[in-house]
């Protein structure tokens, strides 16, 4: 009787064991993947903020300055001259007049009743 309960108590005690190292485990396993994933994440937010490092340098140059300022405010170096072209007043619209057009569901009703 003593044996017995001295087997059922050792098997009980190896069952813990195997449940809380199988945990253990996956604990580390999830552990791993978010290391992982926080290291790819670390990669793609350094290549962005090394981007963001040379678009700002691009910005403080001399050349960039002086394309906005010919362009947002028309100015111009000297001895050049700036043309301003006139706007269409009837632009060519891709989009056709509605009122000619006929309506999406009565184009429907002739397909399948006329």
């Amino acid at each position: 009787m003593k044996r017995n309960f001295l087997l059922f108590l050792v098997f009980m005690v190896s069952i813990l064991l195997i449940v809380n190292g199988v945990k253990r485990l996956l604990t580390f396993r999830t552990t791993a993947q978010r290391i992982q994933e926080a290291e790819m994440d670390l990669e793609r937010v350094g290549k962005e903020n090394q981007e963001l490092k040379s678009e700002l340098e691009y910005k403080r140059s001399k050349e960039f300055i002086e394309a906005e300022i010919r362009n947002k405010l028309g100015l111009s170096k000297e001895g050049e001259s700036i043309i301003i072209l006139p706007k269409d007043e009837n632009p060519k619209s891709a989009i056709p007049n509605p009122k000619s057009e006929i309506s999406n569901w009565h184009k429907w009703w002739k397909l399948f009743f006329w």
